[in-house]
């Protein structure tokens, strides 16, 4: 399949500030669009805030170049329109402000952007360079194929350290069909020590989906959860009801990672990061996934991991098409 989802075309204002070609990928499906077929593009991604994408004590391999905001910010961009998503969940988002919130309505997106209480990104007030404001979640629509009912946030249960997590949510009608859904974006708290947060949060997210609408209601969650496979948010999502997109899509497992990077510990020492934390899950009758945008591998990065000269974030976008029955 490969009608409009997997259009990759990019606008001419992007890609004059976009000197590389970035990291290729393409849709994976063995699905044929049929020509009353409707579909959902649904993007996820961590894009990495500007303000903690410092390689010094940080991201050891990376340049400081190769990281920095006015030609970042393009890349960016480049990413969330190159394979036209209709939904987006973004986290880390620090730019809207500053540049995607005019950017993005160009390109047919209405925005929801929720700040994270006690961002670490306010830490850094004092690199000017760098700092953009406090990061959070951007819940984005195509507006010519969404009408919004709601919009609405809530705090993730805070554990007392810092940095409180959040939840955004869209309640949207698909107006070719009039067929409602709820479109959820997350950011889960991390490092792996915090597990029992995480299911906290988890426990959270499914009280609020069980109390305010029903097992019929057609959901799709995207966002960092900062867990892998095996721990114990991921089975509390998924005996919710909760079924994730690329799972279904690739014979019953995740990708086999979604973060790359090299990061500083203990001095100069490097440690090497590589984890699937990242995940769209989805509850309904009425969506199946057909298509997921299929993960590089680490050789098409290269030998120093994420971020790149060729790709901004230390996360891999994931990407799922989504079938609706009427």
């Amino acid at each position: 399949m490969c009608a409009s989802p997997c259009n990759q075309s990019i606008p001419p204002e992007v890609q004059q500030n976009v000197s590389l070609p970035s990291v290729k990928r393409k849709f994976i499906s063995n699905y044929s669009l049929k020509p009353n077929d409707h579909t959902i593009n649904t993007l996820q991604w961590n894009i990495l805030a500007q303000a903690l994408s410092y390689p010094e004590g940080n991201f050891i391999r990376v340049k400081t170049e190769t990281v920095a905001y006015e030609t970042r910010k393009w890349r960016i961009l480049e990413q969330i329109l190159v394979h036209q998503p209709d939904l987006c969940s973004l986290q880390e988002m620090d730019i809207y402000d500053c540049f995607l919130k005019e950017q993005l309505p160009k390109y047919g997106y209405t925005c929801f952007f929720t700040p994270k209480p006690n961002s670490k990104c306010l830490s850094f007030k004092d690199d000017p360079d760098n700092f953009k404001g406090p990061d959070g979640v951007l819940l984005c629509y195509k507006s010519n194929l969404f009408r919004e009912t709601s919009r609405s946030n809530s705090d993730l249960p805070n554990d007392g350290r810092f940095g409180r997590q959040v939840f955004s949510i869209f309640e949207l009608e698909y107006i070719p069909i009039a067929c409602p859904i709820v479109f959820i974006g997350t950011h889960f708290k991390a490092k792996k020590q915090f597990a029992s947060s995480r299911i906290n949060q988890a426990n959270a997210l499914i009280a609020f989906l069980n109390k305010k609408y029903t097992e019929r209601t057609n959901v799709i969650i995207a966002g960092d959860f900062n867990g892998e496979t095996d721990e114990p948010f991921y089975d509390i999502l998924l005996k919710s009801g909760l079924n994730s997109a690329y799972r279904l899509l690739m014979n019953n497992r995740e990708p086999p990672y979604t973060t790359w990077k090299f990061k500083s510990r203990e001095e100069r020492h490097e440690k090497e990061e590589s984890r699937t934390i990242d995940y769209i899950f989805y509850r309904s009758k009425n969506f199946t996934p057909i298509a997921y945008l299929e993960l590089p591998a680490k050789n098409d990065i290269g030998p120093d991991g994420l971020p790149s000269v060729n790709y901004p974030s230390d996360h891999l976008a994931l990407q799922s098409i989504f079938l609706i029955h009427a």
